[in-house]
């Protein structure tokens, strides 16, 4: 079921107009809103919210799969705006799966990417609860939205076979002293939900610098398992900043605990700034980092710091924070260094 009513003009749709109306026209052509991205709709689970207000998948949804939004904008109609002979005017799907952070897709009306239809497919990364609600809004302010009488839609998704058992227990530590090689000690692990600072100090002094977190599948995990690599996919995903795709390494093991498999990640190969603790200055721009930075310390630019994004997935399953956002990094050097770059 849907409600309506009238607000401010919509943050979302003032993006659309980034795009010039002569690139956005040939998406104009097709106004109907049930979109779909045919390359990948036949590998979909499709999710389909019909005219008469039935909303269903068309099967079950399962952790590492992807589905498909259907949207038939007669579902929402009353904001239909237009500038010239162009539609102006979008139908947005927001979604949140298992409580994490929200996410958008346009399924209807102009696409702001250009081109063709939008693509409307995403990955289902968490098992437990997705849920859905759509907003119509156009250039002259109107929005509408379609949310359940503003309960929002609501389908599980189960965990996927290989799906591990039990993943968590994200610590860090960092330390000048351990406990025997690279071994830790107990008392220097810390919560990596906080997030923590590599700073030049770590650069020149920590012996220790690692990530760890924990994994248990029964049958898998709770023994001494030589084929223990191939049963589990562990990786590390991780970019600089809040936007851009995410580079994906192999997490490595460290050891079981009890039942459990540690893994551990060297947080020096997630480091994004090019330079040792005191090495050399940059001296050619092109090798300045190629992502947003800024600058910190006592004057304003003592430092270069980058914020580190990331997040670690197991057979699919994802490990972030108590909240379902990312991991944080703060990677800082002197910003001497990069003198040339500013």
């Amino acid at each position: 079921m849907s409600y309506a009513k009238t607000s401010r003009f919509s943050l979302v749709f003032v993006s659309l107009w980034a795009c010039s109306l002569a690139a956005c026209s040939a998406a104009s052509e097709d106004d109907t809103g049930s979109s779909s991205s045919q390359s990948t709709a036949d590998q979909s689970v499709s999710l389909n919210f019909t005219s008469d207000f039935n909303d269903a998948a068309s099967a079950p949804l399962v952790v590492g799969e992807t589905a498909t939004i259907a949207y038939d904008a007669a579902r929402l109609s009353s904001c239909r705006g237009t500038n010239g002979a162009n539609p102006a005017w979008t139908i947005t799907a927001f979604y949140r799966q298992n409580g994490g952070p929200v996410s958008s897709l346009n399924v209807g009306g102009l696409n702001p990417n250009g081109g063709g239809k939008p693509d409307t497919t995403f990955a289902l990364t968490s098992a437990g609860d997705l849920e859905m609600w759509f907003e119509n809004n156009d250039v002259d302010g109107c929005n509408q939205y379609d949310s359940a009488y503003g309960k929002n839609y609501h389908f599980n998704v189960a965990a996927s076979v290989n799906a591990p058992g039990w993943v968590g227990d994200a610590q860090y530590v960092i330390n000048r002293e351990t406990c025997g090689g690279l071994n830790p000690c107990a008392q220097d692990f810390h919560p990596l939900d906080p997030g923590f600072t590599y700073d030049t100090y770590v650069r020149s002094q920590a012996a220790i610098r690692r990530a760890y977190f924990e994994v248990w599948k029964q049958g898998v995990t709770d023994f001494d398992n030589a084929n223990l690599w191939k049963q589990l996919d562990v990786e590390v995903h991780s970019r600089v900043g809040g936007s851009g795709a995410f580079a994906t390494a192999y997490v490595s093991f460290d050891e079981r605990d009890g039942n459990n498999a540690r893994y551990a990640v060297d947080l020096s190969t997630l480091d994004p700034i090019p330079g040792g603790p005191s090495g050399s200055a940059i001296a050619n721009k092109s090798d300045c980092p190629q992502f947003p930075v800024s600058y910190e310390g006592p004057t304003g630019a003592d430092y270069i710091d980058a914020d580190l994004q990331f997040y670690f997935t197991v057979n699919g399953t994802e490990l972030r924070p108590a909240d379902g956002s990312v991991f944080h990094g703060s990677y800082q050097n002197y910003a001497g260094l990069y003198a040339i770059c500013r």
